[in-house]
């Protein structure tokens, strides 16, 4: 289980932009305002950017680690 640890880390780095990203584009839905559109694309744009970041970290953990896969 200690090899896993970190695609567990990864995993866990995950939750955090795509919790914002669909909060976001909830709240934009709620407002229904071009502001919050707005806000909510400048937003998502920002946690995407860290979601590919987490993405290649767990491709690097995993490349490091033929045996595991």
């Amino acid at each position: 289980m200690e090899k896993l640890r970190p695609i567990d880390e990864a995993l866990h780095d995950l939750n955090q932009p795509l919790t914002t990203l669909q909060c976001r584009l909830e709240l934009a839905g709620l407002l229904n305002t071009p502001e919050a559109y707005k806000e909510a694309v400048d937003i998502g744009l920002l946690e995407c950017a860290r979601l590919m970041t987490v993405v290649r970290s767990m491709r690097e953990i995993l490349r490091a680690n033929p045996e595991g896969h």
